[in-house]
């Protein structure tokens, strides 16, 4: 009995040194953690990474650039407006007076694509003021007056087309006529010159702040383009003078503007 306490005495004393000697050689090989209890690969908030020890010094500027060219698109609105004391009178008015409109819209070659309705309207008008009193204390009915609007957007792929077109369109009845505009039909080529405009300019206001700063531009680190649509340079004007002759039209320019934002490295 006595043997066999000896033999587990030892055994325990065997087993408690060598879970000390474990410990020493864990903590002799664990990595030494900073604060926070992690690695410091994982902390959060770790530097950036550097260029030759060197965080990379950078300018960023704004270049604007455009370019102008002559529209070959022409926008119109055009339709017929009627009124009568009897709704389906002119209602049947409205129609007649538009359905010769598109005929000679048509007659002009302007395709159906390039026709799109986008209003027709039916109100009543109350007479006004207020008719007068009649016998036995009740005011005049006085008399309602129905109007009937109807208009389609007209796109005109010939801008030198749109003076006939307008005067044909009122010729055959059209008495509302607004909203004349002009565009390109590709704008691509007058984006891609203002582009290199834009970035040429950038460019140069880089090197002037280089030049101001002490510094020599180096490599391009980024860029970015906001893509602006055409923006009129002068105001189309159009101005019907008489049916007899033709409606002078001035298309003026397109104009389009393009800004890049880059950011070049610096020396």
């Amino acid at each position: 009995m006595l043997s066999r306490k000896v033999f587990y005495s030892a055994a325990l004393a065997a087993l408690v040194v060598f879970m000390a000697g474990y410990a020493v050689y864990s903590a002799a090989a664990a990595p030494v953690l900073p604060t926070g209890g992690r690695p410091a690969a994982l902390q959060p908030n770790a530097p950036a990474a550097q260029t030759g020890g060197t965080a990379v010094r950078t300018i960023t500027v704004v270049g604007m650039g455009k370019a102008s060219g002559t529209p070959d698109v022409a926008h119109v609105t055009v339709g017929v407006e009627a009124q009568g004391p009897s709704l389906q009178a002119v209602v049947d008015d409205n129609k007649t007076k538009m359905t010769a409109l598109l005929a000679a819209l048509k007659a002009q070659g302007i395709a159906d694509k390039d026709i799109r309705t986008t209003n027709y309207n039916v109100y009543v008008e109350s007479p006004q003021p207020p008719q007068p009193m009649v016998e036995g204390g009740k005011p005049g009915t006085g008399q309602l007056t129905y109007h009937v609007t109807n208009q389609v957007d007209v796109t005109v792929r010939d801008v030198a087309k749109l003076g006939d077109v307008l005067d044909k369109a009122v010729a055959a009845g059209a008495n509302n006529v607004y909203g004349v505009s002009f565009s390109v039909d590709d704008p691509t080529k007058l984006q891609g010159m203002a582009r290199a405009n834009a970035i040429a300019d950038a460019k140069a206001r880089a090197q002037d702040l280089a030049g101001l700063t002490g510094v020599t531009l180096g490599d391009v680190i980024s860029v970015s383009e906001v893509i602006g649509g055409p923006t009129p340079v002068f105001a189309a004007a159009v101005e019907a003078r008489s049916l007899a002759a033709p409606v002078p039209i001035q298309t003026g320019e397109l104009e389009v503007n393009m800004n890049v934002q880059i950011t070049y490295a610096i020396k």
